[in-house]
Protein backbone atom coordinates (compact mmCIF):
# COMPACT_ATOMS: atom_id res chain seq x y z
CA UNK A 1 0.00 0.00 0.00
CA UNK A 2 1.69 3.18 -1.28
CA UNK A 3 1.33 6.50 1.43
CA UNK A 4 -0.67 9.29 0.22
CA UNK A 5 1.20 11.91 -1.45
CA UNK A 6 1.66 15.40 0.59
CA UNK A 7 -0.23 18.06 -0.37
CA UNK A 8 1.25 20.61 -2.70
CA UNK A 9 2.79 23.79 -2.14
CA UNK A 10 -0.13 25.74 -3.29
CA UNK A 11 -2.79 23.05 -1.28
CA UNK A 12 -0.76 23.93 1.82
CA UNK A 13 -1.27 27.89 1.47
CA UNK A 14 -5.04 26.87 1.19
CA UNK A 15 -5.00 24.55 3.99
CA UNK A 16 -2.79 27.48 6.44
CA UNK A 17 -5.90 29.61 5.33
CA UNK A 18 -8.22 27.29 6.55
CA UNK A 19 -6.06 26.90 10.18
CA UNK A 20 -6.36 31.10 10.32
CA UNK A 21 -10.17 31.09 9.51
CA UNK A 22 -10.57 28.04 12.68
CA UNK A 23 -8.58 30.38 14.76
CA UNK A 24 -10.14 33.57 14.30
CA UNK A 25 -13.70 31.16 14.67
CA UNK A 26 -12.09 29.76 18.10
CA UNK A 27 -11.22 33.25 19.47
CA UNK A 28 -15.11 34.01 18.63
CA UNK A 29 -16.50 30.90 20.31
CA UNK A 30 -14.64 31.74 23.16
CA UNK A 31 -16.00 35.32 23.47
CA UNK A 32 -19.61 33.61 23.44
CA UNK A 33 -18.46 31.14 26.29
CA UNK A 34 -18.57 28.19 24.29
CA UNK A 35 -15.39 26.19 25.21
CA UNK A 36 -16.85 22.97 24.87
CA UNK A 37 -16.89 23.73 20.87
CA UNK A 38 -13.78 25.62 20.73
CA UNK A 39 -12.35 22.50 22.44
CA UNK A 40 -13.68 19.90 19.39
CA UNK A 41 -12.66 22.77 16.72
CA UNK A 42 -8.98 22.60 17.69
CA UNK A 43 -9.41 18.71 18.63
CA UNK A 44 -10.30 18.66 14.79
CA UNK A 45 -7.57 20.64 13.39
CA UNK A 46 -4.53 20.19 15.59
CA UNK A 47 -2.72 17.61 13.13
CA UNK A 48 -2.83 19.22 10.32
CA UNK A 49 -0.16 22.08 10.65
CA UNK A 50 2.37 18.80 11.22
CA UNK A 51 0.57 16.34 9.19
CA UNK A 52 0.68 18.27 6.08
CA UNK A 53 4.09 18.62 6.31
CA UNK A 54 5.09 14.91 6.74
CA UNK A 55 5.50 14.93 10.24
CA UNK A 56 3.05 11.99 11.42
CA UNK A 57 1.08 10.50 8.77
CA UNK A 58 -0.88 12.65 5.99
CA UNK A 59 -4.34 11.10 5.01
CA UNK A 60 -6.83 13.93 3.42
CA UNK A 61 -9.73 11.01 4.10
CA UNK A 62 -8.64 11.34 7.99
CA UNK A 63 -8.58 15.25 8.06
CA UNK A 64 -12.10 15.53 6.39
CA UNK A 65 -13.28 13.20 8.40
CA UNK A 66 -12.37 15.00 11.75
CA UNK A 67 -14.09 18.26 10.10
CA UNK A 68 -16.94 16.34 9.69
CA UNK A 69 -17.45 14.67 12.62
CA UNK A 70 -17.11 18.31 14.01
CA UNK A 71 -19.46 19.75 11.46
CA UNK A 72 -22.14 17.23 12.45
CA UNK A 73 -21.82 18.00 16.39
CA UNK A 74 -22.91 21.63 15.36
CA UNK A 75 -24.31 21.66 12.10
CA UNK A 76 -26.78 24.14 13.72
CA UNK A 77 -23.97 26.53 13.84
CA UNK A 78 -23.21 26.20 9.85
CA UNK A 79 -26.22 28.05 9.16
CA UNK A 80 -25.36 31.03 11.59
CA UNK A 81 -21.85 31.47 10.65
CA UNK A 82 -19.59 29.19 11.24
CA UNK A 83 -17.14 27.95 8.68
CA UNK A 84 -18.02 24.61 6.31
CA UNK A 85 -14.42 23.34 6.91
CA UNK A 86 -15.49 19.48 4.75
CA UNK A 87 -16.52 21.82 2.20
CA UNK A 88 -13.53 24.00 2.25
CA UNK A 89 -11.14 21.05 2.31
CA UNK A 90 -13.20 19.12 -0.72
CA UNK A 91 -12.31 22.20 -2.81
CA UNK A 92 -8.33 21.95 -1.58
CA UNK A 93 -8.09 18.29 -2.46
CA UNK A 94 -10.78 18.49 -5.97
CA UNK A 95 -11.86 14.76 -6.14
CA UNK A 96 -8.64 13.48 -4.24
CA UNK A 97 -10.19 12.14 -1.83
CA UNK A 98 -10.23 8.16 -1.69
Amino acid sequence: MSEEALPSTDQIKQLNEMIARAFVEMRCLGWAGKGEQVADLADAFHNIPTEMHGVGKWEVKFTRAMLQFYQEKYHSEIYSGMTNYVAWVDRIFEGGLK
